[in-house]
């Protein structure tokens, strides 16, 4: 072997040292977030480094494991690159009946093993054992597989065990990696916070991207250039609803004038979200949704009594609910309802059934959430419906259908919003005559709230 340090053959810029140390403090160190960072090469060499460093210590054959998505990505990042990359004095690729598909050091740089795995189906891995692992490209994973992963990674003798991961913006896992790693929002079922350390690294990070690299992506269209080159997760390539923008589809909650016409819409769940959304509609014929209910595990009862709640003292044009739940499939409630729409109806809930055009529906949407330097959206959400806002910039395209966004990701807001919009027909809510604006105007100044009509129901 060459008389070369570890440090020179991995040849790592700044911001990949950085990495390099977090996964020595941090259990879950994630790298990444825009394009060109280097990120699935410095996770191969993460992964060398820490099989290296347990040797010297007299840890000899340790198992680790770089996952990728699938086969086909594997080959695509790693497979191909680690055949040039890793010096045949450091190792070899081997594809034996005992560890599979594998990159194994030599014994005497401590016989450690990098078994080379895809996602495609983790559970097969639940009997296994690693001392480490990293995930590549982790946002194209649900929380599930990250889940499932933690339950493996573990090796006598070694305390520090970390998951290392790299990624881009977007894809289904791209709501939950964003909550932990980047708005750091933890539950009593997430990993310690202390653990969860993200580095940041964009394109001109890395000095062996060309000006002329950087150039191109600076030219992106706004949103892929905020999401490429400056590494914005609100932003991502595969958005489904490409039009959201937080600060011009989220308003502060206003004083709902009395005569605007009121609506409710649902989407049932039951193991999943059950999702109730209460909307006005302005004399212009612009939707603002002012409030929501959104829960799982919730039994029929259960839901139309809190609906019923958050429901008292308004009245409504109409309700309108997922089709679903006006078909006989043999559900009974606890009074000998035949359907869930009946269900509601003991609450004094009526429903009409929803267009479940489910494209129509999404073109719809769109239209609504479409805005410019000159045009509002259609449709605003008062900053109190946290799901709704939540869900919408997270929401993908579906891989075989892309004018359908992909019903793996969490979309029962939407469903809600959805129906609510089929149903308007560009309606508007009468204006009113003379006489009612002045005691409008006498109200607003009560209520201490802007007194031009118009300034305050277009007021942000």
């Amino acid at each position: 072997m060459p008389n070369i340090s570890l440090k020179s053959l991995i040849n790592a810029f700044p911001r990949q040292e950085e990495f390099l140390t977090a996964t020595d403090i941090y259990k879950y160190p994630l790298y990444g977030g825009a394009k060109g960072g280097g990120k699935s090469r410095i996770l191969r060499w993460a992964l060398i480094r820490l099989l290296i460093n347990w040797a010297v210590q007299g840890h000899k054959r340790i198992r680790v494991a770089l996952f990728c998505e699938d086969y086909p990505a594997l080959k695509d990042r790693h497979l191909t690159k680690i055949k040039t990359e890793f010096p045949r004095y450091l190792g070899e690729l081997s594809d034996s009946q005992t560890e599979g598909l594998a990159f194994v050091l030599k014994l005497k740089h401590g016989g450690g093993i990098i078994a080379l795995r895809n996602l495609d189906d983790p559970s097969k891995y639940a009997s296994s054992e690693f001392a480490a692992a990293a995930i590549d490209e982790l946002t194209k994973n649900k929380r599930e597989v990250f889940d499932q992963l933690r339950s493996i990674i573990r090796w006598p003798g070694i305390t520090h065990n970390p998951i290392i991961s790299a990624t881009n913006p977007g894809e289904i896992g791209h709501e939950w990696v964003k909550k932990l790693w980047i708005d750091r929002e933890f539950s009593s079922e997430d990993p310690d916070p202390s653990q969860v350390f993200f580095v940041k690294s964009l394109p001109t990070d890395n000095p062996y991207n060309t000006q002329e690299y950087i150039e191109e992506l600076k030219r992106l269209p706004e949103k892929l250039r905020k999401a490429y080159l400056e590494g914005n997760w609100d932003v991502f390539a595969g958005q489904y609803f490409s039009e959201w923008d937080k600060e011009q589809h989220v308003i502060q909650p206003f004083l709902i004038p009395e005569h605007w016409k009121r609506f409710r819409s649902y989407d049932h769940g039951h193991a999943k979200p059950a999702s109730c959304g209460w909307y006005t509609l302005d004399e212009d014929g612009r939707v603002y949704k002012y409030r929501e209910f959104y829960q799982a595990g919730l039994n029929v009862d259960q839901i139309a009594s809190e609906i019923k709640k958050l429901s008292e003292g308004e009245i409504y044009d109409y309700s309108v609910a997922d089709p679903s739940i006006f078909a006989n499939i043999g559900y009974v409630d606890k009074y000998g309802g035949q359907t869930i729409a009946e269900t509601f109806s003991r609450y004094g809930i009526q429903f009409i059934p929803a267009s479940n055009r489910r494209i129509d529906g999404w073109n719809l949407t769109h239209q609504y959430l479409y805005w410019d330097n000159k045009m509002r959206p259609k449709i605003q959400f008062f900053s109190t419906c946290y799901n709704t806002i939540r869900t919408y910039p997270v929401l993908i395209h579906d891989e075989h259908k892309p004018e359908d966004l992909d019903t793996n990701g969490d979309d029962h807001c939407q469903d809600s919003d959805r129906y609510m919009l089929m149903s308007l027909h560009e309606r508007k809510t009468p204006k009113m005559l003379e006489g009612e604006e002045l005691v409008f105007k006498k109200m607003m100044e009560r209520h201490q709230v802007k007194s031009s009509y118009n300034d305050f129901y277009y007021a942000k």
